[in-house]
């Protein structure tokens, strides 16, 4: 299998530099420093759980031209950067496989007009971290398996053959029939913790300890995960679903106490917070629209969102790309 990872971010990397280890062959689509990083030093990983570091060298390119060939393309940039890599996808002629791996509650509706629903496949990554220059730190995400999935939930020959790579790349992986579901039900979650980590100022250790603000943000996935039922949309993953909507609210917060006090939060959740507001600011902006199309009463996820909001206006463009943790891609 011959594939394109389109950005070079913490996702690009990781899945490049394994799926390349794994023997399919990778090429990897980046621009400017990143890709002069890339050329020098190669993909660099750091496994911030072991300390384990790793170097992968791989194809690289900086644009996708027109009569290009790629068996498939993952397409790993932030929500904000998704409408300035549209233009290449469309003038590709000769791949026919798109998978995009990103926040993305809008799912498949936008994409389908644009790509049309042979090309699209939807799906999100199993890991988080940060970049540090040239080194990618990251950690995998035990309760959130690589998840992919067809529009319509079909099981095609090529959804089975992508789960295949990814797991022959040591990557958990799972196959979603409504994926669209998965996405609005995960950008709920997601906006609703950055809500919580920027309102404690960025910082997941004061988060832990601040039970009110823990409070507001179960709060606020609960009114999420309302909103997509009343969408007519299953909440999904499952251990989702048990841990916001079927438990106490009290086990959900004592949950996060300890999550948030972990090492593992800041990698995960806290860093790529930090310096993506932007993009939380356009998912949460999504999730408004949505909330507002399901008729479901929220007062929680107003004041989170609110603080996204805040947030990104107070750090600004500058800082919100500051070290480049999570620059995916950049245009020229």
């Amino acid at each position: 299998m011959n594939i394109l990872i389109y950005g070079a971010g913490v996702i690009g990397t990781l899945y490049a530099a394994r799926l390349r280890e794994s023997g399919r062959r990778v090429t990897v689509l980046a621009r400017g420093a990143r890709l002069r990083d890339i050329r020098n030093y190669g993909l660099v990983l750091e496994d911030v759980v072991s300390g384990h570091r790793s170097i992968t060298q791989v194809d690289t390119t900086e644009a996708l031209n027109p009569d290009d060939r790629y068996d498939a393309v993952f397409v790993a940039v932030r929500r904000d950067q998704l409408d300035s890599v549209k233009h290449d996808l469309l003038a590709s002629r000769h791949i026919a496989t798109v998978l995009f791996m990103l926040n993305n509650p809008n799912g498949s509706h936008d994409l389908v007009n644009t790509f049309g629903e042979e090309r699209v496949l939807l799906g999100f990554p199993g890991a988080g971290g940060t970049r540090d220059g040239h080194i990618v730190r990251y950690a995998l995400i035990a309760q959130q398996p690589t998840t992919i999935g067809e529009i319509g939930g079909r099981r095609t020959s090529r959804l089975r053959e992508l789960a295949a790579a990814f797991r022959g790349a040591g990557f958990s992986t799972k196959i979603s029939s409504d994926m669209d579901a998965w996405l609005k039900t995960h950008a709920f979650f997601v906006t609703a913790v950055c809500g919580a980590i920027y309102l404690s100022g960025g910082d997941c250790g004061r988060l832990s300890k601040d039970d009110a603000t823990l409070s507001l943000m179960t709060k606020g996935v609960r009114e999420g995960f309302a909103a997509v039922r009343a969408l007519g949309l299953p909440v999904t993953p499952f251990p989702l679903k048990v841990l916001f909507a079927w438990l106490p609210r009290r086990f959900a917060i004592g949950y996060w106490r300890r999550f948030f006090a972990s090492r593992i939060a800041d990698v995960v959740f806290g860093q790529h917070a930090r310096i993506a507001a932007k993009e939380m600011r356009e998912v949460a902006s999504d999730c408004r629209i949505l909330l507002e199309q399901s008729g479901a009463e929220a007062s929680a996820l107003p004041k989170l969102y609110g603080a996204i909001d805040a947030y990104a206006a107070r750090i600004g463009p500058t800082q919100i790309q500051e070290r480049g943790s999570e620059e995916m891609l950049r245009t020229p």
